[in-house]
């Protein structure tokens, strides 16, 4: 079950796949590359080779044991982002190393957990709209962090700027510093950085624009870029003009390289501790990124993929990846979309963008040595302006969705103006909150009575419906109030059912305020109702909390003259109510199979 390649590679077609599959492989592996070595560098700070070691592992491991075909996993903006901002912040390489691979290892272990116990349905808690003003603002925050390589300022000799530089500093902190200290910027470095974000904005659009021409599509702009940047840096040498460059990019195989960095100390319980809320908060989110693009791309090809099993895969990966010196990995929007549009069929593609990322990684890191970094920012960014999707924020205003709009605020100004730490914690705190809010009321409708036509008779028969279908046309029933439940009762929704009951009588609406006086007209003739029907077609189960709680609610209509019935109570329901003494406390004479037949019992009554 969690080794999906053990079905799918006998029955591999080498004629029909394998050419899109090898194709795929190379086209996104001249896309990963850089990308990791950008981003180890400038937003997780650590030694670039670990980018490379990021993106081989998972790519393997995914191949292996992922269900998406063409899901691209490995160091993604968002992810990257967090793991640079929830690491120890410390100078020393070795320790940002060893933070990041012990986190890595607890991302990797809490994903698989949760695939494990098959909680893959946690995508759909979070809120869309708590996530795409968290993901905006991630975006903006990627920008800034980025604004003093881009710029290449260098604070005059005696500025102190420690307040803005160390890990406390918020984002908005660190762009005032930016715009203040822009008398600063290097002048080649800042030509650099223009002219390579404009290039790949460019390519964007041209690939955009020319969707037909499939050789276009699959012209690797980031290679182009970073080859054409080392060349024209070594022949320039824009090293000696001030401009930063990566120098020597390490493999850990040669002893006097850094093999020190994947030493593996056992880690300090507080180290643990301070790294166990963002590893939760990154499987999480990086999960829910991931599997949107793997069911993004599922549904174009009609096949299905397995939120748990897609929990196992990446886990495992991560899991393995931290033993090399790795940082946590998830799928990636754009790879995969370049994945797919070059051809990628099966999970032969990721294995091969694996393979040749490994083969760089031996061969070819010393000719990165000259890459600015000012071109690895610039990556960076449009990558980020990846992120930054107008369209949800439109469609909130075309709904008049202010409730959403203001979650979107809310999340994105307190990554702003505080971290992404606490953006983070907010945005999958009120998203759990809503969840709890909504699944801890149980779902009630107010039914009312209406004359309805046959339409094949022609008679006119009263029927009962709920009082917010057809305003004005329904009216309530004289005396008492009939209830629909319309969900299953258990522990968790119906803590608040005896106060929203109490409401019904006073109000007769849920929707409004305690504050307001009772309006209905029984309340001010007797101060009580006569009777209360509960329509129990919907609840296919009840569980003991719940029982008791219908009890007491029995007990008190019971104590104050009230006349309570049930109508359509199921089988699965019968025996708790026996137990419980509900039916001796109601009688049995007043269960019935229609509301129709309860009302007219109660009008007998009456």
């Amino acid at each position: 079950y969690y080794v999906p390649v053990v079905g799918w590679l006998p029955k591999y077609d080498v004629m029909l796949n394998l050419q899109g599959d090898i194709m795929a492989g190379i086209t996104v592996a001249f896309l990963i590359i850089p990308q990791s070595l950008s981003y180890a560098q400038a937003l997780v700070q650590v030694p670039p080779v670990f980018g490379l070691y990021s993106a081989m592992i998972p790519l393997i491991v995914y191949s292996l044991l992922g269900t998406s075909r063409q899901l691209a996993v490995g160091p993604e903006a968002l992810v990257s982002i967090l793991v640079g901002s929830s690491v120890l912040g410390t100078h020393d390489p070795m320790e940002n190393v060893q933070a990041t691979t012990l986190l890595c290892l607890m991302v990797g272990v809490f994903t698989f957990l949760l695939g494990f116990f098959r909680l893959g349905f946690l995508d759909s808690v979070l809120s869309r709209a708590l996530l795409r003003g968290f993901v905006l603002a991630v975006a903006m925050v990627v920008m800034i962090d980025m604004s003093e390589t881009l710029f290449g300022i260098i604070p005059p000799v005696g500025q102190c700027i420690a307040n803005v530089t160390e890990k406390t500093a918020s984002p908005i902190e660190k762009l005032i510093h930016t715009l203040i200290n822009l008398s600063h910027a290097h002048i080649l470095t800042t030509i650099l950085s223009v002219t390579s974000i404009l290039f790949l904005l460019l390519s964007r659009q041209l690939k955009r624009h020319y969707k037909h021409v499939k050789w276009l599509q699959l012209v690797p702009e980031i290679l182009v870029l970073v080859l054409t940047s080392i060349i024209l840096s070594q022949v320039f040498r824009w090293d000696c003009q001030g401009v930063a460059i990566l120098n020597r990019v390490l493999a850990p195989e040669t002893p006097a390289d850094g093999t020190e960095y994947i030493t593996h100390p056992i880690p300090t319980l507080e180290k643990v501790k301070y790294l166990t809320l963002p590893a939760i908060l990154i499987s999480v989110i990086g999960f829910v990124e991931s599997i949107v693009v793997a069911k993004t791309y599922a549904s174009k090809h009609r096949y299905t993929v397995s939120p748990n099993r897609e929990l196992v895969a990446i886990g495992v990966g991560n899991i393995v990846s931290s033993f090399f010196g790795g940082f946590p990995g998830f799928g990636s929007l754009g790879r995969s979309a370049v994945n797919d549009s070059a051809g990628a069929r099966t999970q032969v593609a990721g294995f091969t963008t694996g393979v040749i990322v490994y083969c760089t990684s031996v061969w070819l890191l010393p000719y990165f040595e000259f890459l600015p970094k000012a071109v690895c920012s610039s990556i960076i960014v449009v990558a980020a302006l990846k992120l930054v999707e107008v369209e949800d924020i439109e469609f909130i205003f075309r709904l008049h969705a202010w409730g959403d709009l203001g979650l979107l605020l809310l999340t994105f100004c307190s990554t702003i103006f505080v971290s992404i730490e606490v953006g983070t914690l907010i945005s999958v705190g009120v998203s759990l909150l809503l969840v709890v809010k909504h699944t801890t009321q149980t779902r009630l409708a107010i039914l009312g009575k209406t004359l309805v036509v046959d339409p094949s008779t022609g008679i006119v028969k009263t029927k009962f419906r709920s009082m917010h279908e057809q305003s004005g046309k329904i009216e309530r029933i004289e005396g008492g109030i009939v209830v629909r439940i319309e969900e299953g009762m258990f522990f968790g929704n119906v803590g608040q059912l005896k106060d929203r009951l109490k409401r019904i009588e006073a109000y007769g609406d849920l929707s409004v305020h305690p504050s307001e006086e009772p309006r209905l007209s029984f309340i001010d003739d007797s101060d009580t109702i006569k009777s209360v029907v509960f329509d129990m077609t919907a609840v296919s189960d009840i569980d003991a909390t719940a029982t008791q709680i219908m009890t007491e609610i029995v007990h008190e209509y019971h104590s104050r003259g009230i006349i309570v019935c049930f109508v359509k109570l199921r089988e699965t329901c019968k025996e708790s109510f026996e137990r419980s003494g509900i039916y001796s406390v109601v009688g049995e004479q007043h269960f019935f199979g229609k509301i129709r037949d309860a009302i007219a019992y109660l009008g007998a009554e009456s």
